[in-house]
């Protein structure tokens, strides 16, 4: 090989070696380009996220708002006609609306409590719903079991329990009345009650 021919060799190794030079740091570039991009994207991916997560809870909070409010609307709507039930129907004498107690840390809070002191000697705790869940029911049992503890005064009554409701299944209906519970509905915009005639409710009070 002359001293000519081995110039040309090294000159065209070098020609390849700077294009593949600049090939890898082209693709180098790319590679580099495509790692930013996906940066940001994770990074507006995560924004995005945190966004509607806090839309979420916010969405929750007002969900709850608005459901505390809706109850209150009921009770205050339909407490005229309710009231009218438990003095006239039942013929007790005092009826109280949204009533907490507290006692060793512990509270309870009542949508509405109906009682007579005189010889009936009777009580009867109300719970206001909207749509009546069997979900609703324990958990309204299990407020009547606390009640006595919670209101030593009423402790010598009889105490009933009444579940109160714009939308009432049967089903729902005769799962409340068997466990021993009066239940009133909504009607052309005054509560009814209708339970059975023949219903016996239960007595909650502590027994003799």
């Amino acid at each position: 090989m002359t001293d000519q021919e081995l110039r040309d060799l090294v000159a065209e190794n070098t020609k390849l070696i700077k294009e593949l030079v600049i090939d890898r740091e082209l693709r180098q570039q790319e590679a580099d380009k495509r790692n930013q991009e996906a940066d940001k994207w994770n990074q507006e991916a995560d924004k995005r996220r945190r966004d509607i997560d806090k839309q979420i809870k916010n969405l929750g909070k007002e969900i709850g708002y608005i459901g505390n409010s809706f109850g209150r609307f009921t009770e205050g709507l339909f407490l005229p006609s309710l009231e009218k039930i438990l003095l006239k129907d039942f013929g007790l004498d005092t009826v109280a609306p949204r009533i907490k107690r507290q006692k060793n840390g512990s509270n309870v809070e009542l949508d509405v409590l109906s009682y007579s002191n005189s010889g009936k000697n009777t009580a009867i705790v109300v719970e206001i719903k909207s749509n009546l869940k069997y979900d609703d029911i324990i958990e309204f049992l299990d407020l009547l079991k606390k009640f006595p503890k919670f209101f030593p005064e009423h402790k010598d009554k009889k105490i009933y329990g009444m579940m109160a409701a714009v939308s009432i299944s049967p089903e729902i209906k005769a799962k409340a009345e068997k466990f021993g519970l009066y239940v009133v509905k909504i009607s052309d915009e005054t509560f009814r009650l209708i339970s059975d005639r023949k219903f016996k409710a239960k007595d909650f009070g502590l027994k003799k």
